[in-house]
């Protein structure tokens, strides 16, 4: 054993500067036989959990410190500007002495102290002045002075530094007598035992200046030395890593002459021999690491409970049922005994009076709420179950049931000392919905508790739904319960806010995350500070896999194009050589997204605390955090809460229904099921993928236990089981049951084990578990521990016996079946949960659709790509989407509806428009919220606006920059005003000119601001015809078409395929899916217009390809289009945004799976029609009109139509059905959008139907295309 310890190294806590992972560091000091370690990172104590749980495990003491940032005075900002020096230079070991003037030591700099727990007291100081000096001494670094030192010193040790220690620093100096009465004021505040001087040998030039000055100084005071290395990485290889890691930290690259680097690759775990080398002549320096070491003794204390004690409101009244409540204990006494009989101890559990004294304390309360509960939602009175009379359907001893189940789950969470946890939730549950807040109905394994439901918590009824509380708590399993809450995304802030100003703002904290150096991000980072270019760079980190957890070796096992550049190319080889040192190490840290710590004292005395975002934050994670016994709480902002919320208020205000309320909807209701089963799911709670809209045609749902079962099974493992779930549903004799006894267990889902909780009360029916055990015997099935295995197997095989008498063979092949399915088990009560969920989405999408399309539109403000989608949406159901309108939008969409409309019973349940939509003010590309909320407030205050110079003046150039104003103009926005949109659009610089003007002219008092923009607005005016710029030709359709689908992702003028109307129809070709995916090879053609290009490049020999959406007329025709390398190298130039095009390809369908359409092929419209077209028939009526269209149409082929690609027929309507072929001789012509926009215009036209040539059969033969006209 080697009696050196290292006592100052950094891990990669200290971010982007320790490049030691933790678990690779003790692997060293283990393999140098080193008996203890120290953590020292860079101010923050952020792996101290890791780090103490990782040494105990490698069999070394921890040894928990800080490198803190040490200041005279934290409470003084910064240096005068002409004394400051850069940060870099304040921190790394390079600092140029030239830089820093002794003259402001210790008054402004700042300074490296290295502080070291020596006990649990003296963790706790460390954690308490960590989190001071985020709290009160942070500027540009968390730093420390004297006085924090005093006030914090108890149970530290504390070494006098690094090169940048006070002391050190002086005597860099030459300034002895300063360094000396440093040393002085350290001692006074941690006494001659706590006190080292540090040494360090980094072989600079400076160390050779500061070493003797430090022994000068040891031996003045009497002090022992310490020698440590400033241990950045772990092996002296490293170094080059760690180098490309501090150029990863300050944005530089490794050819940059003036960088933050470190001098030479001295910074490592150093051997004790190689310490020898570094210090010959103080090897008593050495030894005393080793007494340092010595004199730690750290024990943290796990476990312990610092959940807040509830504090009930003064309004909040409750019966004080002592007797029930005693016999409520009684019951968990019961039920402890009977799990420790089982574990073969000794059953003589007894509560102590005053345990049972401290547990009624908020007991009784949570046992009242859950009383008062029971009679709400299931009408039973606990003090009188004998009254109740069940329902039909309902068994006589229900009431009893119920009261006993509350008895018992209320006994374990009682027991189990989490009743001031419910509550809690409970409260701040409570308030939100008190104040209009929407709730989820429940998350997690939660929702199978029952009292969670009766006092709200939870709104999903987990007796219905055989949901299990012990899949949340049981006596076999203690662990704290876990409610994940959603509330509204909008809103969720304000609870998190209720919850801090109720406990306090030093007991509520967000808590860190932090985000680690993935695979990817290593090969980007490093290729970037070694300078290799871009595109080069960014193909070779496209080459590494997507996967969540991939490493760079795993990479180089599975990509062969990836392992080819490695093993041919030297700078490939370079970043993977330095790339494996820092992989997985921390990049940066953030806050997690919904989670947050309560504590029942100020948190920096549990744990150490920073500011983040100017938030008060943890600065060990949620892991960590819960291990040392605070409560965490998360609170979820769910986008689909909102959208639920505005949809209901949308009801009640359309339909003047303000009772309505969606939590009380059936959930039995027909149009529900209908609109599911259509797969009609866009905007339905994760529905709304095509292939949950896929699979919802194909089970055909019937009730709320299969949308249930349809969100567990939707899922990578048993997806594979949905075949069989839909087979047996049609075909019940097709059900696999796994036993007999099982039968009634698996009907619920068709012989299909879903859910973790069948894995249970299997075990339960057949080998007679309690669900406690089974919960933890499914816990077992699911991590897959060899060991563990072998031993639950043979208890169930045992058990299985003796309760069922199953004889074993029998009883092996039941466990493997559970087995294979607790492997994919999905938690029933989260499915639940979130079933609901999806349902009101559904009824509210079913029965309001207007409603609630507009609400989800409404979610989408900020994503233009998800409003166009869900414009579609609309439009698929018969939504017509308005365009935006200063006089009529708001700031959100708008619903209109339709108060006639109910949904189709037969057939299509939209064939009736429910209404429209007004596009929202708010959702118009760059308009944003202040603008809308601004246009809308003073609409709502002064009336409608007369006109533009009205607008201007009312809502003002402060809320309408130029942008603002030329977006509402391009949109439609002003439309109402009569003025064409390109008129306005170029006269915006003369109408915010002459606003601005007369505002300044009245600001200084010259005229009244609303008497001149009267005059201005006035029609008849001068002035109006002046600003207004009308001189152009008015903005054409395709001009405005594409301003509006860039400003609104849709058009509203009209369509750019409508002028091919007709000939586009005629042209598209697409096949049936069902008959692509029975041959697997259909030809096609479609015709529409380009957008959402997007470009990749192959894998495999990186050749360009792209994927572009294609748009038809009709809403119902859109299509993802594949144009892939060999067809986009020759067509990549007619690939563009706004193009109508025709493409010609083969949709292809492998081994069933939805049709894709590989484009071979793209032209434009018009070169399509003109290939195509065949004839164009036209109906006409008789009489002059038809006279005047034949004239027509023969003076357009003199003067326009030249060519003959499309033949012209014109029929003579006689009557409703029959018509007379004209036998004049055969017009023949090319095709001209214009003129046959005029043609169809002729008074005579009662219709044209054109008729194209087939697509051209590939030469391929091999390929055995289909073509779909014939098919």
């Amino acid at each position: 054993m080697s009696n050196f310890v290292h006592l100052h190294v950094h891990t990669d806590y200290s971010f982007l500067d320790g490049c030691s992972r933790v678990d690779t560091l003790m692997k060293r000091v283990a393999e140098l036989e080193m008996g203890a370690v120290a953590m020292t990172d860079h101010g923050n104590m952020c792996g101290a959990i890791d780090f103490y749980n990782a040494a105990k495990k490698f069999g070394v003491k921890p040894i928990i410190g800080m490198e803190a940032y040490f200041v005279n005075d934290h409470s003084m900002g910064d240096r005068p500007k002409q004394d400051r020096i850069r940060s870099d230079d304040i921190d790394g070991v390079e600092a140029d002495p030239s830089l820093l003037k002794p003259e402001n030591f210790p008054k402004y700099q700042i300074h490296h102290q290295t502080l070291l727990a020596k006990n649990f007291t003296g963790y706790l100081n460390l954690a308490k002045l960590s989190s001071e000096s985020y709290e009160r001494g942070f500027f540009r670094r968390p730093r420390i002075d004297f006085d924090t030192l005093a006030k914090y010193s108890e149970g530290i040790i504390a070494l006098s530094g690094c090169m940048n220690g006070v002391a050190s620093q002086y005597l860099l100096y030459s300034d002895y007598e300063n360094a000396r009465k440093t040393v002085a004021k350290f001692l006074d505040v941690f006494g001659r035992d706590n006190y080292f001087i540090e040494v360090q040998n980094h072989f600079m030039p400076q160390d050779k200046k500061i070493i003797p000055g430090l022994v000068k100084l040891a031996r003045e005071f009497g002090l022992r030395l310490v020698a440590t290395n400033d241990s950045h990485y772990v092996r002296k290889e490293d170094s080059a890593a760690h180098d490309a890691m501090l150029c990863i930290q300050t944005g530089s690259v490794l050819s940059a002459e003036r960088r933050l680097r470190y001098p030479n690759n001295e910074f490592y775990i150093k051997t004790r021999e190689e310490m020898e080398l570094a210090f010959p002549d103080l090897p008593e320096a050495l030894d005393n690491t080793q007494i340092v070491a010595d004199m730690v003794d750290l024990d943290i204390k796990f476990g312990e409970n610092h959940y807040p004690k509830y504090v009930k409101p003064a309004e909040l009244s409750f019966g004080a049922d002592e007797a029930n409540f005693n016999r409520i204990l009684d019951i968990y006494e019961s039920k402890k005994n009977e799990v420790l009989k089982q574990n073969g101890q000794n059953p003589d559990f007894k509560l102590k009076p005053e345990d049972r004294r401290k547990f009624m304390e908020n007991g009784l309360l949570l046992f009242d709420l859950a009383k008062k509960g029971l009679a709400k939602r299931y009408g039973v009175d606990y003090d009188n179950p004998s009254a109740y009379v069940p329902k039909p359907g309902e068994p006589p001893d229900r009431a009893k049931f119920l009261c006993d189940k509350l008895d018992y789950e209320l006994s374990i969470i009682i027991g189990a000392g989490f009743v001031d946890y419910f509550l809690i939730v409970y409260d701040f549950i409570n308030w939100a919905r008190s104040n209009g807040i929407p709730v989820g109905p429940g998350r997690g394994s939660g929702a199978g508790c029952m009292i969670a439901y009766l006092i709200k918590i939870t709104d999903i009824e987990p007796i219905r739904f055989g949901l299990l509380f012990e899949r949340m708590l049981s006596l076999e399993r203690v662990s704290p319960p876990d409610f994940d809450v959603d509330f509204c995304q909008r809103r969720r802030d304000e609870v998190i806010d209720y919850v801090r100003g109720k406990y306090g703002t030093d007991r509520v904290a967000n808590i860190i995350t932090f985000n680690k150096l993935g695979a990817k991000q290593v090969v980007r980072d490093l290729a970037r500070v070694m300078e290799m270019p871009f595109d080069r760079a960014d193909a070779i980190a496209k080459m590494v896999p997507d996967s969540l957890k991939m490493t760079l070796d795993e990479a180089l096992k599975i990509s062969p194009e990836l392992r080819r550049e490695h093993d041919t190319k030297p700078e490939v080889r370079e970043i993977f050589k330095e790339g494996f040192v820092i992989e997985g190490m921390i990049r940066q840290t953030g806050k997690h997204a919904c989670g947050i710590i309560i504590g029942d004292q100020r948190l920096s005395n549990i744990v150490p605390m920073m500011i983040q975002e100017g938030t008060l934050t943890t600065q060990y994670s949620k892991t960590p955090d819960e291990e040392l016994g605070l409560l965490k709480a998360d609170f979820l902002g769910l986008k689909t809460l909102t959208v639920i919320s505005d949809a209901q208020d949308n009801v009640r205000r359309t339909r003047n229904a303000p009772e309505f309320d969606i939590e009380e909807v059936s959930i039995d209701d027909p149009a529900t099921y209908r609109l599911l089963n259509m797969g009609i799911t866009v905007g339905v709670f994760q529905l709304e993928s095509e292939g949950m809209q896929n699979l919802c045609r194909r089970i055909s749902l019937s009730s709320f236990e299969e949308i249930i079962a349809l969100i567990a099974l939707y899922r990578p493992g048993p997806m594979q089981f949905i075949d069989q779930f839909i087979e047996a549903k049609k075909d019940p004799s097709k059900m696999h049951v796994p036993h007999p006894l099982l039968r009634e267990l698996v009907t619920e889902t068709y012989g299909v084990l879903v859910y973790q909780e069948q894995v249970m009360m299997a075990a339960q029916i057949i080998s007679g578990y309690t669900l406690g055990e089974a919960d933890i015997l499914r816990r077992a099935m699911g991590k897959k521990k060899p060991e563990v295995m072998a031993k639950q197997r043979a208890v169930f095989v045992r058990k299985a016996k003796e309760h069922s008498n199953i004889d074993a063979a029998e009883a092996e092949r039941i466990f493997a079946v559970l087995e294979k399915f607790a492997a994919y088990g999905f938690n029933k009560s989260h499915s639940a949960a979130y079933a609901m969920l999806s349902y009101r989405t559904a009824y509210l999408k079913a029965n309001y659709p207007v409603e609630f399309m507009a609400a989800v539109l409404s979610s989408e403000l900020g994503n233009m790509d998800k409003v166009a989608k869900f414009i579609e949406a609309c439009e698929a159901i018969n939504i017509t989407v308005l365009g935006p309108d200063v006089n009529v939008s708001r700031q959100m969409f708008t619903p209109i509806i339709n108060p006639e409309w109910k949904p189709g019973q037969h057939g299509n349940m939209f064939e009736d428009s429910p209404g429209s939509i007004r596009f929202g003010l708010a959702a118009i590309k760059g308009i944003g919220d202040a603008a809308a909320s601004a246009i809308v407030s003073e609409r709502d205050k002064n009336g409608a606006f007369k006109d533009i110079f009205d607008f201007i003046k009312r809502v003002g150039t402060k809320n309408l920059n130029r942008r603002v104003m030329e977006n509402l103009a391009l949109s439609g926005g002003f439309d109402s005003f009569g003025i064409d949109r390109g008129h306005i659009y170029a006269s915006i610089d003369a109408i915010m000119n002459h606003a601005q003007e007369l505002e300044k002219d009245m600001l200084s008092g010259q005229t009244n601001l609303f008497d001149l923009f009267d005059a201005a607005g006035d029609s008849s005016g001068s002035s109006s015809r002046d600003i207004i710029d009308a001189s152009k030709p008015p903005m054409p359709l395709a001009d405005k078409l594409l301003a509006e689908k860039e400003l609104l992702r849709y058009y509203v003028s009209g369509h750019p395929m409508n002028e091919y109307a007709d000939f586009d129809t005629a042209l598209e070709e697409i096949p049936d899916s069902k008959l692509v995916q029975r041959i697997r090879r259909v030809q096609f053609r479609a015709c529409g217009v380009v957008s959402n290009v997007v470009k990749r490049l192959t894998k495999k020999d990186k050749r360009m390809w792209a994927y572009f959406t294609l748009t038809g007329r009709d809403s119902d025709k859109n299509w993802q289009i594949n144009f892939f390398p060999d067809a986009y190298e020759k067509y990549s130039r007619l690939i563009t945004e706004g193009a109508c095009m025709c493409v010609i390809g083969e949709c292809r369908s492998e081994d069933g799976s939805q049709p894709r359409f590989n484009g071979q092929s793209i032209e434009s419209m018009n070169s399509a029609i003109s290939r195509f077209a065949q004839d164009a028939e036209w109906l006409i009526d008789p009489g002059e009109n038809a006279e005047a269209f034949v004239k027509y149409l023969s003076h357009c082929v003199h003067q326009n139509l030249k060519g003959d690609n499309i033949r012209h027929k014109i029929k003579i309507r006689v009557s409703e059905t029959d018509y007379v072929e004209m036998t004049s001789p055969s017009i023949t012509t090319d095709f001209d959008s214009a003129v046959f926009k005029k043609l169809r215009a002729q008074p005579a036209v009662v219709n044209l139907t054109v008729r194209a040539r087939p697509i051209p059969i590939p030469e391929k033969k091999q390929w055995n295309f289909t073509r779909s006209a014939q098919a």
